[in-house]
């Protein structure tokens, strides 16, 4: 007798999400059948859903709340094309791609965004003009900034503006939390060419500059490691090389920046090893490094 495998939880729980972007309405007595689970197991997947995408429910059925997700027209649009754009995927996720674990992400970093600010760089990019705002930067100095919006980015659940400032003449991005008072400067139009656009919307990364050209990294992965980034991948790029036969793995990058690949891999230390490039492997070491030497200096 063939029995069907049950779908896993993650899997399970990314396909109920994809169809609830897609507005299905969904009755818990119907979908216990289809994956096979008991309508208490849908309760509880509802429940971990709900915490990051506002549903509403009534008789046993689910629903995406759209006066909490979708009440700002323009925002809700203009951050989703710039999430799909970034992650490398199509819009048409919400309309039946099996994308779902960036749909995912996208929801957290929505649900985090400052909205009143979003707001008003779209509108500066509608109206084509240039704004205003102070900025803090990561040592701590504020600066008034003047800038020609170009794009919206996210990047490890963090939002930014890249923008063309006025003072060096260089697109740069500025993170969405250290932007205060912002002004629309309605009369000033931005001063950016095609081209400038052009290379800001082909860019690989947040950190990534003009013309920068791509890398690769590749990575040793322990079996432990292997199970759950082949659910979810640390980069949009990642490709399986060659499993191997004791249950490790080799995966291959194309990043433009170490920022891109560095944090996620640092999250994963022991289990993972670069096997190169040497310049990254150097950099990983020598950070390692010196976060054991300064906690051997700490007086606990």
């Amino acid at each position: 007798m063939s029995h069907k495998k049950h779908p896993q939880p993650v899997k399970r729980i990314v396909d109920i999400v994809r169809r609830l972007y897609a507005f299905e309405r969904l009755r818990a007595s119907e979908i216990s059948k289809e994956y096979e689970v008991s309508t208490k197991t849908i309760g509880r997947d509802m429940k971990k859903i709900s915490e990051i995408i506002p549903l509403l429910s009534g008789r046993g059925v689910y629903h995406v709340d759209t006066e909490k997700m979708l009440h700002l027209s323009r925002l809700p649009s203009a951050m989703l094309h710039s999430f799909a754009s970034n992650a490398g995927m199509s819009i048409e996720c919400l309309g039946g791609s099996t994308s779902a674990i960036p749909v995912i992400s996208f929801a957290i970093a929505y649900d985090g965004i400052p909205k009143q600010i979003a707001e008003q760089i779209i509108q500066s990019m509608e109206k084509e003009c240039k704004c205003r705002f102070d900025y803090t930067n990561n040592r701590g100095i504020s600066s008034l900034r003047t800038v020609s919006p170009i794009k919206l980015y996210t990047a490890k659940g963090k939002w930014y503006l890249l923008a063309k400032d006025d003072t060096s003449k260089e697109v740069r991005p500025f993170d969405f939390l250290k932007i205060r008072q912002f002004e629309i400067l309605p009369g000033v139009p931005n001063d950016l060419t095609r081209s400038e656009i052009e290379e800001v919307n082909e860019r690989a990364s947040i950190w990534a500059s003009a013309g920068q050209k791509p890398f690769e990294v590749r990575l040793h992965v322990s079996a432990y490691a292997k199970r759950y980034l082949m659910e979810v991948p640390l980069h949009k790029s990642q490709t399986l090389e060659s499993p191997h036969t004791d249950g490790t793995a080799t995966f291959t990058y194309q990043i433009t920046h170490n920022m891109e690949l560095l944090p996620e891999i640092k999250n994963w230390i022991p289990h993972i090893q670069v096997i190169e490039p040497k310049e990254f492997r150097d950099v990983l070491k020598k950070d390692v490094e010196k976060y054991l030497a300064e906690m051997d200096n700490m007086d606990i």
